[in-house]
This record gives structure tokens, sequence and C-alpha cells, in this order.
């Protein structure tokens, strides 16, 4: 990383630091080859598979008091053919700017969801089962606009997190004017080798099609516990899907060796498709990960991820066919900066 620090003096006192700012430019190049089978087989280079490929700015300002300004501003691109990521926006992965102290932290503008750092204890890599499968706090609200959020200090080992976003302005008269709109909370309690987080989200109209509030309910578990090289951890995650409750289960193990990192996982997924005329729409995921660090910076890695589909379900890679088997295997190299 490089990092650019300025030290405001005071007016006709050049030895009394009364601000001090900083800056850091930082960022992640992450590209691999893989091949994919769903309807089809593909081979293909893709980009940020262990850690999304991003360039980003984050800097604070000591105001006195204990009190500073916070920023952060991150963009996505694909290391493939260089595109923008998250649709082409300038900062689609974060733009927020906030205060922080003693009482925690308060900051406004796109961020992470709450439940998405929870997520991110089990895995939220494109290969990890929380994404291969579609919860909605690693899918479409594992980032909201006009956010504002709330960060605790540390309590008892334990940090909360409350967040709210106004979604997309709507029209006057709209018949969905809180459209995009959800609350969320999480707790994480780390303390030696344990690991518990919580989160719930609720969205208060998940629908604009569909004239008043269409709300969509959401709930992660995690627990994790470290043995001494070897992790274990297991999940739950709930919510609302069409007319059904879809739930995700699952457990993996990961051992280091040295450098070497090796994990293997499965997991259960039920009423994928949210319909209740799909009896057998669940479906096994079974993962297999390995990654080796050349450097503090630089690690090559590898991701098997395999998917059991029922005969009303269609999850996996490259548009996967309900009641077919996809999978996916890849290998590549990560490098931050």
């Amino acid at each position: 990383m490089k990092k650019l620090s300025i030290l405001a003096l005071a007016a006709g006192c050049a030895c009394a630091a009364q601000a001090q700012s900083s800056v850091t430019l930082y960022g992640v190049a992450d590209a691999a080859f893989e091949r994919v089978k769903g309807a089809t087989s593909v081979s293909r280079v893709a980009s940020g598979q262990q850690q999304g490929s991003r360039w980003g700015l984050r800097g604070t300002e000591d105001l006195g008091g204990g009190l500073k300004a916070v920023f952060q501003m991150e963009a996505g691109f694909n290391m493939a053919n260089g595109a923008s990521g998250q649709g082409g926006l300038l900062f689609g992965r974060q733009a927020y700017a906030g205060l922080a102290g003693d009482f925690g932290a308060v900051r406004i503008g796109r961020q992470y969801s709450p439940m998405d750092d929870v997520a991110s204890l089990v895995g939220t890599k494109v290969y990890d089962v929380l994404s291969v499968v579609p919860i909605i706090g690693n899918g479409d609200y594992n980032r909201v606009n006009s956010a504002v959020t709330y960060l605790s200090p540390k309590i008892a080992n334990t940090t909360f997190q409350a967040q709210y976003n106004f979604g997309n302005p709507r029209p006057t008269g709209d018949a969905s004017p809180d459209f995009g709109r959800q609350f969320s909370v999480h707790a994480i309690h780390a303390n030696g080798p344990l690991t518990l987080g919580v989160s719930l989200m609720r969205v208060i109209d998940d629908n604009a099609t569909t004239a008043g509030d269409q709300p969509k309910n959401a709930a992660l578990l995690v627990a994790g516990y470290d043995f001494g090289g070897f992790k274990l951890t297991g999940y739950y995650d709930q919510e609302d899907k069409g007319t059904q409750t879809m739930k995700v289960y699952g457990l993996q193990g990961g051992m280091t060796f040295g450098n070497t990192t090796v994990s293997a996982g499965v997991a259960q997924a039920k009423n994928v498709t949210g319909l209740a005329t799909a009896a057998r729409d669940d479906a096994k995921l079974f993962t297999l990960q390995a990654s080796h660090n050349l450097s503090n910076r630089t690690a090559v890695y590898a991701h098997l991820t395999a998917v059991s589909n029922g005969a009303d379900s269609a999850l996996g890679f490259n548009s996967p066919v309900a009641g077919k088997n996809s999978n996916g295997m890849q290998v590549g190299i990560r490098h931050r900066f």
C-alpha cells in the first residue's frame, strides 16, 4: 500500500501539531482461469475470484478530542477486460463519509450491509455457498445506496452495527414509495478461538410492481471455532422467498499448514425458487478450496464447487439447468497493493 500523510501545524508554531490527516491508496488485482459447467461447459478468464478486483482511497482526519472524520471510496474492475464493475459505477463497491470516536462510528453513503459482514465470516467469494445460493444479504442487499450506518465500539468482545437505507427515490404518488428501503442489524462476537455472528434484515418493500409494501425478512447465524490450525464453521440462513421460506445451512472446515490453507464444505439449500408448486427445489453443494501465500501480499489459489440440483432447482454456474448438476473449478492469483 502507498500511504500519504499530511501534518497540519498551528499558525505561528511549526512544532505544535494541531491535526493529522492520512489518505491511503490500496487495491486488489485478482485473475483466474476457470472452467464452468451449466447449460454448457465453458473455459474462460475470470476476475475477482478470491477477492474482488478493486482500487480505492480511504482516509481519516483527526478533529481533536478523540473525534475523527473518515471516508472510503472503492471501485471494482474486471481483470479480464478492464471494464468497471458494479454496472459501471465509478465507486460501485463503497462510497461513504462519516465521523468516528469513542462512541463508535457513523457513516453515510453506499456501504456493505450488516448481513454481508456476517456472511463474510463464512465466505462471500464467487465459489462460496452463500454466493452460489442467492441469499439476500450477499445478493441484492450486500451493498446498499443512501445508507446511514452506526458501528459500535467493542463491548465485551462484541461489536454491533445498525443500518437504514432510504432506497432509490420514487416519484410523488408512486404506488411503491418504499421500494428498496431496508433496516438491518448485526452482532459479531470474537473472543480467542470462538467467533459468533448474527444478523437480521427487513426489506420494507421488495417488489416495485405491486402496489404497497411487500416486505422481505432474513436472518443469518454463523458460529466458528479455531482448534489451532483447524477451524470449523457452521451457518444457517433463513429468508422469505416468494411464498416460501428459503433455508441454507452448512458446515465447513479449514486447515492451515504454514503458508497454505485447505478447506472443504458441504451445504443444503431448500426452497430455492420460493414457488409452492416446486416440490423438489432443493440442492446440495460441495466446496473444496486451497490458497497458498507466496508473500504477505500475493497468493495463488484453487477452487472447486459442485452443485447437485433437485428436479426444480437450478443453482450453479453458466446458466444452470433445473434438475441438472453444475460445477466450476478455477486456479488463480491474487495480489494486494
